[in-house]
């Protein structure tokens, strides 16, 4: 599915689908936009409170209330969080407020339709309690897709694994089980933790070569376009309701 077959697939009745994209500076943000909207090395655009397109000061400054979209895509309208490891309590609060603020009705295209959190993947460490504090606190009805970046990472644990435990494994035998055995890796050390928690995302996206300007967001489009399609439905049913 492409970001056009995205964008035309979902519910008639929202002009514009509002995405959240939650991340710190490493956790491979603006790869991802960059490749869904087909928007390589281009800048996004950041829109008024008439959404009417203006110019903007250097991008990246994560201030949650500023939407912005991609030329390529006017489909989507995008905000930005910095993620919970620096900011802490603080930045949560921030989201929670976002995320409650456009929840209160209005325009369907005015609301909040999905949330990307990009967490990185490292090879030394889990998910810090941080980065597992939205988890805990909910978000609503509007759908998590949890987005795990840098899969290589552990794409080298395996290979490094697989190297040392087995002496007449050949070269082509390990990189063919390097994708299985990182994905057990990840299902113990990052997985198994969101196993537990009050509030699970509605799908998991684990993404590779986010260094690549190719980078395969496939899963992410797929996922969102399924995200969107339920979440659509759901507070279009609301709306109706309450007009009656």
């Amino acid at each position: 599915m492409s970001q056009e077959q995205l964008e035309n697939s979902n519910n008639p009745h929202v002009e514009r689908f509002r995405i959240l994209v939650i991340g710190n500076a490493n956790a491979g943000k603006t790869t991802i936009l960059e490749n869904v909207c087909h928007a390589q090395g281009r800048k996004p655009v950041y829109l008024n409170s008439d959404s009417k397109l203006e110019p903007s000061a250097s991008p990246g400054n994560h201030e949650i209330e500023h939407q912005f979209q991609y030329p390529t895509a006017h489909g989507f309208v995008f905000h930005d969080s910095c993620g919970f490891e620096a900011g802490g309590a603080v930045e949560l609060q921030k989201v929670k407020h976002f995320i409650e603020n456009r929840a209160k009705g209005g325009q369907l295209k005015d609301q909040l339709h999905a949330i990307w959190y990009c967490l990185p993947i490292s090879n030394d460490r889990g998910m810090t309690n941080a980065e597992m504090s939205l988890f805990e606190s909910g978000t609503g009805n509007v759908p998590i897709i949890a987005i795990f970046t840098n899969m290589d990472a552990l794409d080298q644990v395996a290979r490094n694994q697989l190297m040392f435990s087995d002496d007449d494994i050949s070269c082509e035998e390990i990189e063919e089980q390097v994708p299985n055995l990182a994905e057990v890796l990840f299902r113990k050390k990052y997985l198994k933790r969101l196993d537990v928690v009050k509030h699970k995302p509605r799908y998991v996206v684990l993404l590779r070569d986010m260094n690549k300007e190719d980078t395969n967001c496939e899963e992410l489009i797929v996922r969102t376009s399924q995200a969107l399609d339920r979440h659509s439905e759901t507070v279009l049913s609301v709306d109706i309701a309450d007009r009656y």
